[in-house]
């Protein structure tokens, strides 16, 4: 065949990638072993056809069965021959808990199988190589490093296993004569890169049964899944310390190494630190990744590198040229690690590219569900095996429902895969499709009793929303993404995302002039509201008087009920008292019902908020009680602790702070529990106006937290509290000199969320 190709033996043996010698040994006969990695090389050179390839295929295996069956002759090689540990070249960073894991685990007798595993690029070869340095005293029978990336196929792994301790040959015996070779004497095997060959599983558990003083220490992006394995997951670098600004975290300090390997003139300034940081956040403290970007420093400045990383598969090329070819670039690392995946993986793992910070198995079902049959497909299996290949990860804290994550590396690799299939557009209408559903689902449930599991479920897939809107705007499903922000007004509220929330839904009302009425009321009440949150009454009126407008004369109860309140609270905001009054009125008394709604709570509440204002205490004091009912009913805590708010301020009007005290007290606490920031600023605002003139010093320090944490969450102050606030804020001021106010202000100001709710709780 290689005369008829007209190739000579040395042409032959450079196509297929072998030497010359074992071209010339298998045409004379001299060589009987044909392994099947070399047999598929020797057939693509040959130019054998697909026709004639299982029969060629089938020849290498006969000459190799019959070398099998004549019991070759197991020698032993010179210890020169035997596989070394590679020597260190750079600092390992980073890695002492895991370091420290796995020597004990390697030291312990009861330990036989350990397996480092984790993604490609993570760093597991180094630390096993760290390993078994340190231990090699410890091993009177030898450290053996097997290094196995260059092997693609599991029926060569005996062989490999036993050129690295010494032995010469491949027979039906070698795990009796591995077992003889290495005696009882304790010994470490090494095996680096295991991934794409898990058949050969077996043969590890039968050496570690025959070998009792045999320790195996494998690297690997998938577990065995033996008896007796232990796992050591290695995780991404460290992007942040504690430590503060004289400690550098392992992922800039590896950054900072390798760039001045290639550049010896890099610093690293402060303003240079944190564009790496953000560098290596981008990366999510990959160490290979941080390796191929910190190379091109040589080539373009930090902020053009950082910027590029938009493109994180594109700049993260040109690693060592002694590194194996699957690590030179990121894309030549998921490369490897993709090809190792059966079909049903490889679709899931398209199927996930349109998910953003983390996903649940209900969703990744529904990227994968099909018509026929009806049902949601169990993605368990497919998705256990992306988990074992380390292309998904448990995301840490998960629920017990479990979340998945990827990094965002691993995500850029997904989505050049599902481009490349056709799926990518098909997978954002269901993703934008499934984060619709769960929007609304989720819409009435944040005023019930079940609130903060709402919000913790909307809070977790909080990217994937933003990545379901901005497809839904661009795509020109606008109905869809006004939906959805409609939807999601009130978690944005919650979650003190005010200003972002506002952007997405007053995007969403420019594109959507011809939507459903209800769908655009839903939207128009939502921008109102965050719009009101941020201070701006103007926008709140103009908007509840737009619904007012297109809502016409009849019907929608419920939606004209919602623009009496903007409209009302708009006027409460500028001053307007007699209006406010009369358009929250309306509001009331359209949702009067005997069963009592979270809509006609509300509503008490905020006309008694305006009367509160409007100097009609007594009145106001009657709305809040039937508020305070119908919330505790519901369940919803948090506007249970507003209201409790708005009591604490109407005895404190009428009475005093001693009777004020317990209500606001009871808010405090609930608004602590659930994690409210918007409840907390109004909480120690009310706890502040408390104190103004028993501790002065404390309503400084309280007003300030609060202030900080407004600014954080774009919120500003009601503007009916504002006032009652600033009156007593006022009076503890007297009490204060200039200085000490400045000071104090400075101090509340820089105090942690935890510090603001200690002082706020503790007890007079």
């Amino acid at each position: 065949m290689r005369v008829a190709a007209g190739l000579t033996q040395a042409e032959l043996a450079e196509q297929a990638g072998i030497s010359e010698r074992t071209v010339s040994d298998l045409e004379r006969g001299l060589r009987r072993t044909v392994y099947p990695a070399t047999a598929r090389q020797l057939a693509a050179s040959l130019g054998v056809g697909s026709t004639d390839l299982p029969a060629f295929l089938s020849e290498a295996r006969s000459r190799s069965d019959v070398a099998a069956d004549a019991h070759d002759e197991i020698v032993a090689i010179p210890g020169a021959y035997r596989a070394r540990v590679p020597a260190p070249v750079t600092a390992l960073l980073g890695r002492e808990s895991e370091l420290a894991a796995t020597l004990a685990m390697v030291r312990d007798p009861d330990v036989r199988l350990l397996t480092l595993v984790g993604p490609g690029g993570i760093g597991k070869t180094r630390l096993a190589t760290e390993v078994a340095n340190l231990v090699r005293d410890d091993f009177a029978g030898g450290v053996h490093f097997v290094g196995l990336s260059a092997i693609d196929d599991p029926d060569i792994v005996p062989a490999t296993i036993a050129g690295a301790v010494g032995l010469a040959g491949v027979g039906a015996s070698l795990s009796e004569a591995l077992a003889q070779r290495l005696g009882q004497a304790e010994a470490l095997l090494v095996l680096d890169t295991f991934e794409h060959l898990l058949p050969a599983g077996s043969v590890i558990g039968e050496l570690l049964a025959l070998c009792p003083g045999l320790t195996a220490l494998v690297t690997s992006r998938t577990p065995l899944h033996l008896l007796g394995e232990r796992q050591v997951p290695v995780q991404p670098l460290a992007v942040r310390t504690e430590a503060g600004e004289s400690v550098l975290p392992p992922a800039v300090a590896l950054f900072l190494e390798r760039a001045a390997a290639v550049d010896p003139d890099f610093k690293l300034t402060h303003d240079a630190r944190e564009v790496v940081t953000s560098i290596c956040s981008r990366l999510d403290g990959l160490p290979l990744a941080i390796e191929l970007a910190a190379a091109r420093v040589r080539h373009m400045p930090l902020a053009t590198l950082r910027t590029q990383l938009d493109y994180r598969l594109e700049a993260l090329v040109g690693g060592a040229r002694d590194l194996p070819p699957r690590q030179q670039t990121m894309r030549a690392t998921m490369d490897w690690s993709y090809t190792l995946l059966g079909a049903a993986e490889m679709r899931l793992f398209r199927s996930l590219a349109a998910f953003r910070g983390g996903f649940g198995t209900d969703a990744a079902a529904a990227m994968i569900q099909t018509v026929e049959p009806p049902g949601t497909p169990d993605v368990m299996p497919a998705l256990s095996a992306l988990v074992d290949a380390s292309l998904v990860m448990l995301a840490p804290g998960s629920s017990e429902e479990g979340r998945y994550r990827m990094l965002d590396v691993t995500r850029d690799y997904a989505v050049e895969r599902s481009v490349a299939a056709r799926e990518f557009e098909g997978l954002r209408r269901r993703h934008a499709d499934f984060f619709l559903v769960l929007a609304e689902r989720a819409e009435p449930e944040l005023r019930g009793a079940k609130q903060r599991d709402w919000y913790t479920r909307l809070f977790a897939d909080e990217g994937n929303f933003r990545a379901a809107m901005t497809w839904a705007l661009a795509a020109g499903e606008f109905d869809l993404g006004l939906r959805m922000a409609g939807a999601l007004w009130m978690f944005w509220r919650w979650a003190g995302l005010f200003a972002e929330g506002r952007a997405w839904l007053e995007a969403a009302l420019a594109v959507s002039p011809a939507s459903p009425l209800e769908v655009r009321c839903q939207g128009l009440w939502g921008a109102g509201w965050l719009a009101y949150h941020q201070g701006d009454y103007r926008r709140t009126g103009e908007v509840g008087a737009q619904m007012l407008s297109e809502l016409g004369e009849g019907g929608y109860d419920l939606q004209r009920r919602n623009a009496h309140t903007l409209v009302g609270n708009a006027a409460l905001g500028e001053g307007r008292d007699k209006e406010a009054i009369e358009a929250l009125c309306e509001a009331v008394a359209l949702t009067q019902s005997p069963e009592g709604t979270w809509h006609q709570a509300t509503s008490s509440l905020n006309l008694g908020t305006a009367q509160m204002h409007a100097g009609q205490v007594a009145a106001a004091r009657e709305l809040f009680e039937r508020a305070l009912t119908i919330y505790q009913e519901l369940g919803d805590r948090h506007f249970l602790a507003r209201t409790l708010i708005q009591v604490g301020y109407a005895e404190l009007l009428a009475s005093g702070p001693v009777n004020a005290a317990p209500a606001i007290a009871r808010a405090m606490e609930i608004v602590a529990e659930i994690g409210d920031g918007w409840g907390i600023a109004e909480g120690l605002e009310a706890v502040a106006t408390l104190r103004s003139i028993s501790q002065p010093r404390s309503t400084v320090l309280l007003a300030a937290a609060a202030a900080h944490l407004r600014e954080r969450i774009s919120m500003r102050q009601h503007a009916a509290d504002a006032v009652i606030n600033r009156m007593y804020l006022d009076r503890a001021r007297k009490s204060l000199t200039a200085e000490a106010i400045a000071e104090t202000w400075r101090e509340g100001h820089a105090m942690t969320l935890a510090e603001a709710l200690a002082e706020a709780q503790a007890i007079d």
